[in-house]
């Protein structure tokens, strides 16, 4: 028998591992293309819909998680070093905007519904 504590967890994990899955996808689809810094910003929409539906916690864990996939994946040089300073802002908006619409959006566990 769950209990609502570890529903939670599961849920946040989840919700996380589904913006971490699609991050990858994102990269693989955009493998050896020119990567425009804009494809940070128009990942933010999964991670907003990510955290209306599975909470606040997967929208906030999910947008690093892009993040870093994205530094370590999609832009050149290959690592966590961005050298495109355009590239750079648009994975800081990624986490600053996934973090912000998380918690202004999302309901604080999953499941509930905003007022």
């Amino acid at each position: 028998m769950m209990t609502p504590r570890s529903r939670h967890f599961i849920q946040t994990a989840f919700g996380a591992v589904i913006c971490a899955w699609s991050a990858a996808l994102v990269c693989i689809l955009l493998h050896g293309h020119q990567a425009g810094a804009a494809i940070p910003l128009a990942f933010l929409a999964v991670v907003i819909l990510v955290a209306i539906r599975f909470g606040t916690a997967a929208g906030a864990i999910g947008s690093m998680l892009a993040a870093i996939l994205f530094a370590c994946f999609l832009y050149q040089p290959i690592g966590l070093s961005v050298d495109d300073p355009a590239a750079r802002i648009g994975l800081a908006w990624l986490v600053l905007g996934g973090l912000a619409c998380s918690y202004l959006l999302a309901p604080t566990s999953p499941g509930q519904r905003r007022q």
